[in-house]
């Protein structure tokens, strides 16, 4: 699909060429080393005939069996990054980037082994030790062919600066309210800054999202639909995912939840799917690896890599962070429930496995560190967030009690019925008067949350 008219490159700075520094063709102008190419490929036999779809043996197909001299040394490199949290003074060191921390749970071996040594049995997050890569290091990583591949997909490119602004207004009016994973506050510095620019994969996912509830004409096709112009949204934030062009792992789980906004559909290609994807294939598939349930799976994975699912209280974050890894996680959760009992699916996310504290309002203030927020708090919409988690909850006991596979196993317990309708009568009328949704005063966030009940 074409990208939207008039694109330019993000922050108006050109996207990565051969003059880029660490773009590699720019190291190769200058007689520094390259990857080197495996021997099999110098005497390479005849190439056998191609099948239809183009595929074939040869000896270039062969994987190389050496590695580059950056490589031995990356590899080096981490082969003493275990070593860095042995040492006493790791354990209670600040974490200065809430995307670049380890979680070492209670069962590992290394972990076993920081608190045998530090006897600091209350930690499980930890900083990343420096010599991992930072921050937007990934750019200098990425070889020819995958800056090819990101420049095809338009993934440099974002839409007119004006209707790039209405595509995140109407993400925070719209979306956020029910995924709060961003920091308003700093995104929009940010996002303000040319200098210092939003992450690519987050704002591309915050356009598709955005693109979803926005009614600006020029995301419209012939019919009125914005799925053309979600679709080159989604393939610009995928093509960024694919070629793992963010290494800010909070980043990456915002930007995951965030791609849960574009589903093929459960049935049948788009009429118009061949004309901009094109591919026939049946979107059986896509309808398990494109849509909510899967993007939403695979952002609770990186969270739980990092120790979302962990209470942040005693750790070395700092409060805007604890705050916000808070609302991170129980958006998760909300989605993980709502999603099995849409789709009927199996729900992924065990409380039993988590200890992270009930979300507040207070989790909702965006100050950071010295800097307060640049924004009002809206009560309507963390009283619709808050109600909402309790009703994900409970949407979680019915699953357990009436749908799940070890439910079916078990006798009919009138017990668990009587108990599931306490829990959501308990809840309905314990319904702040914000979001109890009423004919005579109907407005959209609490007819949302009811149509949940």
């Amino acid at each position: 699909m074409a990208a939207p008219p008039h694109s330019v490159p993000v922050g108006g700075v050109p996207a990565p060429n051969s003059q880029t520094p660490g773009h590699p063709s720019f190291r190769s102008d200058r007689g520094e080393p390259t990857e080197e190419t495996s021997p099999v490929t110098e005497s390479p036999t005849p190439f056998e005939p191609r099948s239809a779809n183009g595929i074939y043996n040869s000896q270039d197909g062969t994987p190389p069996t050496s590695l580059s001299d950056a490589q031995v040394a990356q590899q080096a490199t981490n082969n003493t990054t275990y070593a860095q949290f042995m040492k006493p003074k790791f354990a209670r060191a600040p974490i200065k980037e809430a995307g670049r921390v380890a979680y070492l749970g209670e069962s590992s071996n290394l972990s076993l082994l920081v608190r045998d040594r530090n006897g600091t049995a209350d930690v499980v997050h930890y900083p990343l030790p420096e010599n991992i890569r930072g921050t937007r290091a990934r750019l200098t990583e990425l070889d020819n062919v995958e800056i090819d591949i990101l420049h095809q997909r338009g993934a440099f490119l974002l839409p007119p600066r004006a209707l790039c602004d209405e595509l995140v207004e109407a993400f925070f009016r719209w979306v956020a309210p029910v995924v709060p994973v961003i920091n308003k506050s700093r995104f929009m510095r940010r996002y303000r800054d040319s200098k210092n620019p939003p992450s690519l994969l987050l704002l591309q996912a915050m356009l598709l999202a955005g693109s979803r509830v926005c009614s600006n004409p020029q995301l419209m096709d012939a019919n009125g639909s914005t799925t053309p112009a979600a679709m080159t949204f989604y393939k610009r934030a995928k093509a960024l995912y694919d070629a793992n062009y963010e290494d800010d792992r909070v980043t990456i789980v915002q930007a995951l939840v965030l791609m849960g906004w574009y589903w093929e559909g459960p049935e049948g290609r788009y009429k118009e799917r061949a004309k901009y994807m094109g591919s026939c294939r049946s979107d059986i598939a896509s309808d398990v690896t494109r849509n909510v349930f899967y993007w939403s799976r695979v952002a609770t994975v990186v969270a739980q890599g990092s120790g979302m699912h962990r209470s942040v209280e005693g750790s070395q974050l700092c409060k805007a962070d604890k705050r916000l890894w808070k609302r991170i996680w129980w958006t998760l959760f909300t989605r993980d429930r709502s999603v099995a009992v849409a789709l009927g699916r199996p729900v992924h996310i065990n409380t039993d496995d988590s200890d992270v504290e009930m979300v507040s309002e207070e989790d909702f203030i965006d100050d950071d560190l010295d800097q307060p927020a640049d924004f009002p708090i809206d009560q309507l919409h963390i009283q619709f967030f808050l109600q909402y988690v309790k009703l994900c909850e409970i949407m979680g006991l019915v699953l357990s009690q009436q749908y799940s596979v070890a439910s079916k196993a078990r006798r009919q317990n009138a017990i668990d019925l009587t108990h599931s309708d306490m829990a959501l009568a308990d809840w309905l009328q314990n319904c702040p008067k914000e979001v109890y949704w009423e004919r005579p005063r109907h407005h959209f966030w609490a007819a949302l949350l009811h149509s949940n009940y």
